[in-house]
């Protein structure tokens, strides 16, 4: 069945990004114990979860000092970003993939935990290629959030979620896809392996992101 939207991740899924994830950690940890943050509980967390995690607890500590904490942890991870993106790529085939799919009338969106300067360095022309792009700017909260995808089904006006798919390079995208109930994909062109996909509950695996227009024809 033609689906009627899919939904795809940004970094590793359509680009080419090598991001420090390593020195954003430390980097933003180095802020949070300048804050008196306790870093050892939130280790467990995502960077930015963990940034929010940071400033709520500092909020009902230190009021006046969670928005600066935030701002400052927020400027590391925007640093370690936009340097990865300016070494970054388009994966080959991607812009006549998302091109030919809107040819054939499948709406396209594009969501991404990266910042809009980012996503702009590698892919500035990124909106003529998709129907719908929202960047971290644009949302409170994430994926694995279903909120960062609620919204891209939303102006899409999807009709039937039945036939939606969010394909990723991370178990993320396929917890943000199944909390929504619709199907999801994981490509191989990021970290995560093919069973670690398929544990996560992902509905197929592709090797690479452009592939899903070979099963689509």
């Amino acid at each position: 069945m033609k689906p009627e939207a899919i939904i795809f991740d940004y970094d590793g899924t359509l680009v080419h990004l090598n991001i420090d994830f390593k020195g954003m950690r430390k980097g933003v940890e180095k802020v949070l114990c300048k804050y008196d943050v306790e870093v050892q509980s939130l280790r467990d967390f995502y960077i930015l979860e963990m940034i929010d995690r940071a400033r709520d607890s500092t909020l009902v500590r230190f009021p006046s000092m969670a928005a600066s904490l935030y701002a400052e942890a927020r400027d590391v991870v925007r640093g370690y970003e936009i340097r990865a993106a300016r070494a970054g790529e388009i994966i080959e085939g991607v812009p006549e993939m998302l091109a030919r799919l809107g040819d054939i009338g499948i709406k396209r969106g594009i969501i991404t935990r990266n910042c809009d300067l980012a996503v702009r360095e590698v892919f500035p022309d990124i909106e003529a290629f998709c129907d719908v792009f929202i960047s971290r700017d644009q949302v409170e909260r994430v994926k694995p959030h279903p909120g960062h995808l609620g919204l891209a089904l939303e102006r899409l006006k999807v009709r039937d979620r039945d036939r939606c798919l969010m394909i990723g390079d991370h178990v993320m995208d396929i917890e943000a896809g199944r909390c929504l109930s619709i199907k999801t994909a994981g490509v191989l062109t990021g970290k995560t392996g093919a069973q670690e996909f398929l544990d996560a509950g992902a509905d197929f695996v592709l090797g690479n992101v452009t592939e899903i227009l070979g099963h689509i024809l």
